[in-house]
């Protein structure tokens, strides 16, 4: 199975040009929350700025698994390939050859990452809304973040990765 690696690497830097603009003193998004939690762009160092690069990178590499459906038929065979048996690599080759740009677009990806935000994302900033009594504006606040860049790294990964 062909990847781009190249467009992978880039889709990674989008959770933080997003955050970026999204999270920015002078965001208009944030100026409405008026959240002091949200301020988060005060203190990033250069090692901070590395290790959520490293965190994008793997979400992306697991969205990567969730949008892809290709994936999931290679991985199937995948020990039997690496072992040399030629019966399945054939099986892959042809399977791919037929179906390997199935739902390898925009709108597929974009399905995907809303699928993903509401998964994910939604219980994870919902419990920490509830257990840190946090206002609707927090939560409505950091959902629509991960919405959004949910979207977009699905969109991106099923059309060009």
């Amino acid at each position: 199975m062909n990847l781009n690696y190249t467009a992978f690497f880039l889709i990674s830097f989008l959770p933080l040009l997003i955050a970026g603009l999204w999270y920015h003193p002078s965001s208009p998004i944030l100026k409405w929350s008026k959240e002091p939690e949200c301020r988060v762009f005060q203190d990033l160092s250069f090692f901070k700025v590395l290790l959520l690069f490293v965190l994008s990178f793997l979400l992306v590499f697991g969205y990567m698994n969730l949008v892809i459906h290709q994936m999931g038929f290679y991985e199937l065979f995948f020990t039997d390939i690496m072992q040399g048996n030629e019966d399945s690599k054939k099986i892959v080759k042809d399977f791919l050859e037929k179906y390997g740009q199935k739902h390898r677009h925009l709108g597929h990806g974009i399905f995907h990452g809303i699928i993903n935000a509401f998964a994910f994302a939604l219980p994870f900033i919902g419990f920490h809304a509830i257990l840190g009594k946090k206002k609707i504006k927090y939560f409505t606040l950091h959902f629509s973040y991960w919405l959004i860049t949910s979207i977009i790294i699905g969109g991106l990964i099923s059309e060009f990765v």
